[in-house]
């Protein structure tokens, strides 16, 4: 999320990533956003005049709202452990139409994908 700030901000970030930056919803962004209770124009501002990404953790750690390390936990699980329902299937195989024909899209979690498209994990086949 930081290096995607950095690099929107910057004119480098592809267009296709833009619209889901420091998005709501039920984007990864978003979902990061309502966990923490963060505001995103507020943590936009600090990951662009931050000179390194502990200076924006140490941030998010102070304003965030109070967790424990168990709520922190099961947060990240659940992250890990959704799998699309049907319809984002369809649009998965539309968007990946490549990786779709290697592997079922339906299988990956969310960050399964962010690894592949950074290529920090081989094509499964």
């Amino acid at each position: 999320m930081i290096d995607k700030v950095r690099l929107l901000a910057q004119g480098q970030l592809p267009q296709a990533y833009a619209a889901n930056v420091l998005g709501t919803g039920f984007t990864l962004d978003g979902r990061f956003l309502t966990f923490t209770g963060l505001n995103a124009e507020a943590l936009r501002q600090v990951i662009l005049s931050s000179r390194t990404d502990d200076e924006v953790l140490a941030w998010v750690q102070e304003h965030a709202r109070p967790t424990t390390a168990a709520e922190k936990n099961t947060w990240a699980e659940q992250i890990n452990g959704y799998r699309p329902d049907a319809a984002l299937v369809e649009y998965r195989e539309r968007v990946y139409p490549e990786l779709a024909a290697q592997v079922d899209v339906g299988s990956l979690s969310v960050l399964d994908l962010i690894d592949m498209d950074e290529r920090r994990l081989p094509n499964k086949g």
